[in-house]
């Protein structure tokens, strides 16, 4: 596990998200090895293979410190290059989901879906493990490639564990902070899709990609739920 430093965490944030909270990576290191991995919040990657059980205690300042210097997890010097690359599903585990998503139904992931405009108003969800989502920056607008749910599906999750199960999430800290975005119509281009089952979790609610961000004052919160 490594801690990534601000170039690194700057070229994440460039990139678009895999899902909501994380992107799948590949990493070039110095030697010109390279190597697979998870980036949580662009700020942690996890290497293919390695445990997510410590992402929880990672996210603490005091236990994070103890964490370096114990040499449990890097500082991510060796890396020279992260870039975001493709997560695939395999297409026997597809599913299909409409209760609680609006009527909306589709048996692929946002990702693969055509761009729309949003033509009237719809508020939208997101749920994250973290307070301090670096997606939502200081201006309370959403990155390029950042994932949501809608309103309406967001209403099937009551706890953050329930959001890890629905959204098919990586990361198994509960995704206890919900942010509210409320972008403008028309003028905001979306995709929309279904979570597919992956990292062990079932998967089937609405996923929406907001392809070119979302505008200043868009986004408030995040309130926080049960774990």
């Amino acid at each position: 596990m490594e801690l990534l430093n601000e170039e690194r965490q700057r070229e994440l944030l460039e990139q678009p998200e895999s899902g909501m909270g994380y992107q799948t990576v590949e990493v070039t290191l110095r030697n010109g090895e390279s190597r697979q991995g998870t980036a949580f919040n662009a700020e942690y990657l996890v290497y293919s293979g390695e445990a997510l059980d410590r992402l929880d205690a990672i996210s603490e300042p005091s236990q994070r410190l103890q964490m370096l210097e114990r040499n449990e997890i890097g500082r991510g010097e060796e890396i020279v290059e992260i870039k975001v690359v493709p997560s695939d599903v395999p297409s026997d585990s597809r599913v299909r989901e409409s209760t609680g998503g609006g009527g909306y139904s589709s048996s692929s992931g946002a990702s693969e879906a055509p761009p729309e405009a949003l033509e009237k108003k719809e508020q939208f969800k997101r749920f994250s493990a973290f307070a301090n989502d670096r997606r939502v920056i200081q201006t309370r607008a959403l990155l390029p490639g950042t994932y949501t749910t809608t309103a309406e599906d967001a209403k099937q999750v009551s706890s953050g564990r329930d959001a890890v199960r629905r959204y098919a999430l990586p990361n198994p800290a509960p995704a206890i902070n919900v942010f509210t975005i409320d972008p403008p119509a028309p003028g905001t281009i979306l995709q929309r899709g279904i979570a597919q089952p992956a990292y062990g979790q079932p998967g089937g609610g609405v996923e929406v990609i907001f392809m070119n961000g979302s505008p200043d004052k868009t986004v408030t919160g995040p309130r926080q739920i049960r774990p």
